[in-house]
This record gives structure tokens, C-alpha cells and sequence, in this order.
């Protein structure tokens, strides 16, 4: 009966099937980006790691990743019959830890928006908008060399992942052009790019334009959250001058 009323309810109440997917470069700000959703009302999940990504998308993402021979730093886009099998509200219910039909059905009830952050999502989107067709996708930017930077001194940290290859910055910065090629090749039209340094400088008008395509007001906590913004590393190799990404957004 509970299931029953639930479906009934499904055209009311579109929130489920719509969630806020975070994509992006790993070191992009893509935590930044989820925290101040959250903080917004946009739920990121009930259980999260420190990087704020809810851990069960993460698992998925990682083993489809795995099962297709990649991983985060060897990224491919997996083939949809390696990712783990569940319904749309079966993962509703997960991310929310939600036990038994009537939470469910409350959740459902009030339309509570919901999302996830994973850098893995620049290569699993596709099977994610298989599953969930009308979803809203910020793909987050930062500048690729501080991205680079950034995972190098990651690299110096006790208890962080660490990956030799990113002792080398450019390396980083191949990455970094891997995943941003991927993301920039989506032709779907719910996907909002924007870029890290306009958030962290509270652009008025790029934060705007989020709130917009988001439905949802961000400056407040935008403001309580963001650093004050580090100046930026402009002794780039020439391959970062070159790039055809830095040229288009960072004007090198």
C-alpha cells in the first residue's frame, strides 16, 4: 500500500529523479562547490567522507571505474554493465539512510532536493543520466597548473592519497586536461560549467547565474565559506600556456 501511494505521488513530487551531479577535475573545488549546497539545502548525503563525497555513489563510481580497468588517475568512461544495479529509489533511500516505506514517503512528501559530488562523475555522467534523465549537472573549473600544484603538495601530506607520478606538476596538468575534455565533450543541455576562481572571488554575477540554474540561493554561504583566494601561479611551462582549455578560460 505504502509502495503504491509512493508511485502515486512520483508526478507531484519530481525531486527524486532530478538530483544536483557535481563533476570536475580532482583538487577543483569540487568539496567547496558540495559543502555550500548542502549548507543550501541541496543534500549531499547522510554518509560522506572528508572530501564531502557520499560514500555510496563514490563505491559505485570506483568499482564501474575499476571494473572497466581504469581508475581516478587512469580515468575511462565504464561500460554501464559494470556499475552496481539499483532502482532510482532505491538510491533516493540510501543517500538519505532512510529505513522503511514511511520515511521514504515523508521524504517524497516535503520534495527534498538531494545530490552528489564525485570528480569520478566527469567519466560515469552518462550512465547517471541514464538513470536519472532530468538531472542538473555543475561541471566546476579551476585553473590547471594550480590544479597541478595542488596535487603535488597533496602528495606531501601524511595520510592523503598519494600517486608518485604527481611529485611531477605537469603530470597533474595532463590529468587535469583529461578530465576536463571529458567533461566539456557532454552535449546535454542541464549542464551549468563554472569556474572555481568566480566562486572563491564571489563574481556576483557568475554566482547569480548558478543560483538560477539551480533554483537556490548560494551567496551567504558562499560567503561564509570561501577562502580568501591565493594568488595565482603564473610561471607556466609552455605545454599550460599552449593548452586550448587555459587559453579559453584563463586567457594564457
Amino acid at each position: 500500500m505504502l509502495r503504491h501511494i509512493a508511485q502515486l505521488l512520483d508526478p507531484l513530487h519530481p525531486e527524486l529523479y532530478r538530483p544536483v551531479i557535481i563533476m570536475g577535475m580532482h583538487r577543483s573545488g569540487t568539496s567547496f562547490l558540495a559543502e555550500v549546497l548542502h549548507r543550501a539545502g541541496i543534500h549531499m548525503g547522510v554518509k560522506r567522507d572528508h572530501n564531502f563525497e557520499a560514500f555510496h555513489f563514490l563505491s559505485i563510481n570506483q568499482r564501474a571505474m575499476w571494473q572497466s580497468g581504469g581508475d581516478w588517475n587512469k580515468p575511462v568512461v565504464p561500460a554501464f554493465e559494470h556499475f552496481d544495479k539499483w532502482s532510482s529509489e532505491e538510491l533516493f533511500k540510501i543517500h538519505f539512510d532512510l529505513k522503511g516505506n514511511g520515511k521514504y514517503i515523508f521524504y517524497k512528501l516535503i520534495n527534498r532536493r538531494w545530490g552528489w559530488k564525485d570528480p569520478r562523475n566527469t567519466f560515469t555522467l552518462p550512465y547517471w543520466l541514464n538513470q536519472f534523465p532530468q538531472a542538473k549537472v555543475i561541471h566546476l573549473i579551476r585553473n590547471g597548473w594550480d590544479v597541478a600544484l595542488s596535487l603535488q603538495k597533496r602528495n606531501q601530506k601524511s595520510g592523503e592519497v598519494y600517486k608518485a607520478e604527481f611529485d611531477e606538476p605537469i603530470a597533474g596538468f595532463s590529468l587535469w586536461n583529461t578530465y576536463i575534455t571529458q567533461a566539456l565533450s557532454y552535449t546535454y543541455s542541464n549542464i551549468h560549467h563554472i569556474k572555481y576562481e568566480d566562486l572563491i572571488q564571489k563574481n556576483q554575477e557568475e554566482i547569480s547565474r548558478l543560483e538560477n540554474f539551480l533554483k537556490v540561493s548560494l551567496k551567504k554561504h558562499i560567503d561564509h565559506l570561501a577562502l580568501k583566494p591565493s594568488e595565482q601561479n603564473e610561471c607556466y611551462p609552455k605545454d599550460v600556456r599552449q593548452n586550448i582549455w587555459m587559453k579559453k578560460f584563463y586567457n594564457e
